[in-house]
């Protein structure tokens, strides 16, 4: 089938060097014909306007021949999604993405290419949908709700990725492709000032209580925080979230399990809690930081029904 994309470009991502790789993008999409429209996203949660404005005006009919490529890191393809999902369809707009950010955590999941130019033919010579796990989320004390494709977080990581992206030295590790260290480097800073927090999880039929919660992360994929390897095991496609407590360890248990988790033997650590489930309920009664899919939640109380879906994306994997 040919298809038409609608592009949804955000030139910010990867501290710019979207924006800087874009004519050689629109050079390979010229050169292979493909028909597209962009748009440009200009400020935080702009991709989700454009992204909804787009799904409503397309008919919700079978056959469409319209798929929507975000080119961005995974924030862009966040609010994409997001936007695409707001109206419910019976014929959800498949969903592209070019990923040229700084963490590209979904491109590692789903398995595509890492270099862009190959990524970009595992979307242009792709003839069908694949149907993909995301997340749904429903927070109850900020009354938000949504979809998430890598991770909803809630204490030490989401804290790393606020002090991470109020760094100044973030930008500059971006455009020399060292962005991971921007979140070390925050890592270290938030341990000290990160402290247990009270955590209820509600699943499968039953109640964990956790008094010293540290890092709370319930994931899609294997990875998180630009390719570290939370579940090892998970998979787009298994149908189940897979959720990590982890109370906080002191400064030399925080190093070994660092140690555990680079050859994948975390999860048996005794520290570590690990859950598979269809749905989860989160309540945290203290003011923590949140972060979907490496944006921001803000700090606040936490009430969130955590649950899955399938949607259609356009990337063929297999190339």
């Amino acid at each position: 089938m040919s298809v038409q994309y609608y592009i949804i470009l955000n030139e910010h991502a990867g501290s710019g060097q979207a924006g800087i790789l874009w004519p050689q993008i629109k050079a390979r999409l010229d050169a292979a014909q493909v028909t597209y429209q962009v748009a440009t996203s200009e400020y935080a949660d702009h991709a989700i306007l454009l992204s909804e404005q787009f799904a409503k005006q397309l008919p919700d009919t079978p056959h469409q021949n319209w798929v929507v490529l975000a080119v961005g890191g995974d924030g862009t393809l966040h609010e994409t999604i997001n936007g695409l999902t707001q109206t419910p369809r019976q014929y959800p707009i498949p969903v592209a993405y070019l990923p040229v950010g700084s963490g590209n955590d979904f491109a590692r999941g789903v398995g595509m290419a890492h270099d862009w130019t190959s990524a970009l033919t595992q979307i242009i010579q792709c003839t069908h949908p694949t149907n993909y796990d995301v997340g749904v989320y429903n927070e109850t004390v900020k009354e938000e709700r949504g979809v998430f494709t890598n991770n909803l977080g809630i204490g030490f990581d989401a804290s790393i990725i606020a002090r991470a992206n109020q760094s100044k030295a973030k930008v500059w590790l971006n455009h020399h492709h060292l962005g991971s260290l921007a979140y070390l480097s925050a890592a270290l800073g938030v341990y000290y000032n990160q402290q247990g927090f009270m955590l209820t999880v509600h699943v499968n039929g039953r109640r964990d209580i956790f008094p010293n919660a540290f890092l709370v992360t319930t994931t899609n994929h294997p990875y998180f925080g630009g390719g570290v390897g939370i579940v090892p095991n998970a998979t787009l496609t298994d149908h189940q979230l897979h959720l990590v407590v982890i109370e906080k360890p002191n400064f030399l248990k925080l190093i070994w399990l660092a140690l555990r988790l680079v050859f994948k033997r975390h999860l048996t650590s005794k520290s570590v809690h690990y859950y598979t489930a269809k749905n989860l309920h989160l309540t945290v009664p203290a003011i923590e930081y949140g972060q979907l899919d490496g944006e921001e939640m803000g700090g606040h109380f936490f009430d969130v029904y955590v649950g899955l879906k399938q949607y259609p994306f356009w990337i063929d994997v297999t190339m």
